[in-house]
Parts: structure tokens; C-alpha cells; sequence
């Protein structure tokens, strides 16, 4: 009897009797992503014509869930503050990091005013209501200094 030890990568095998053959790694990964349906409730109100509005969102699971890495992609539209920053959180109880940031993503960027893109990628940690918040850094309430944000849905739970 022969022993076969198999190492997987990020391409996906497809094994049929008498030969192996590797699929490219683009189409293993495109495979992987799940385009996530995401209805944006206000968290708290825009003034003045400014707003966020969500592109699209995939990940590696068909919905939120803990554990998940996922892409959010869209625009900010911000006349009103002089300093303020755009920031994609999580709501989850006082404890360790809810969210992280990928490489080369961040979860918050200067927002100049005018429109601004944003582009994030980063993984779940643990259970909470995701949300993207533009912050008055003029604002110095140490309890609030939201100026204006959506959730993105339902509250996350445990997979």
C-alpha cells in the first residue's frame, strides 16, 4: 500500500482517474468571495446633502459572521465638516479588537470635503453591528463626536 500525502494552496485540484490538473489560482479565488446583500440602516442622521453610500460588498462567507474576512467599497459625500475622518467599525461589547484591518487596508482615512472613495478590507473578529461613521475631529465630546453614519444591517453573531 502506497501512502499519498496532498499539500493544498489557494488553487483548487481537479482529480480525474489517471491524471491531476492544477485550475488557476484567479478562478480558485474568484470562487471563493461571496457578493454579500446589505440594506443600510442610518445610524445617525446627514445633514446637508452629504452621505455614505455602499458600492458592493464580498467576503468569504454569503453573509457577516465572525471569523470572516470581507470588502467594502464606496463613496462618502462630506460638504459640511472642516476636519473629519470616515471610520468602519464594529459595536461589539468592551473587550479585544472586534475588527482588523488587512494588509495594506485601514479602517478609518482623512475625509476632505467633496466626495471621497473608500475601499476596505478586513476580518471579524467577534459579534457586533458593523457600521461606517464620518467623525468630527472638531468635535471634542469625549462620548460622541459622530457626526453622521450608517449600519450595515444586522447585528453579527457567532458562526
Amino acid at each position: 500500500m502506497k501512502t499519498i500525502y496532498l499539500l493544498f494552496t489557494a488553487a483548487t485540484l481537479t482529480l480525474t482517474p489517471g491524471c491531476m490538473t492544477e485550475r488557476a489560482p484567479a478562478e480558485a479565488e474568484a470562487r471563493r468571495y461571496h457578493t454579500l446583500s446589505v440594506t443600510p440602516e442610518i445610524k445617525k442622521a446627514f445633514q446637508g446633502g452629504d452621505a455614505i453610500k455602499i458600492g458592493s460588498v464580498t467576503g468569504t462567507a454569503p453573509k457577516f459572521q465572525t471569523g470572516g474576512t470581507y470588502r467594502v467599497v464606496g463613496t462618502c459625500r462630506q460638504h459640511t465638516l472642516k476636519n473629519a475622518s470616515l471610520y468602519f467599525g464594529n459595536t461589539a461589547e468592551p473587550g479585544s479588537a472586534a475588527i482588523a484591518a488587512s494588509a495594506g487596508s485601514s479602517l478609518s482615512k482623512p475625509l476632505p470635503k467633496g466626495t471621497t472613495e473608500f475601499d476596505i478590507t478586513f476580518t471579524l473578529l467577534r459579534p457586533g453591528l458593523l457600521h461606517v461613521t464620518i467623525y468630527d475631529l472638531d468635535n471634542h465630546d469625549k462620548n460622541d463626536n459622530a457626526y453622521a453614519g450608517i449600519y450595515l444591517g444586522d447585528v453579527v453573531f457567532r458562526r
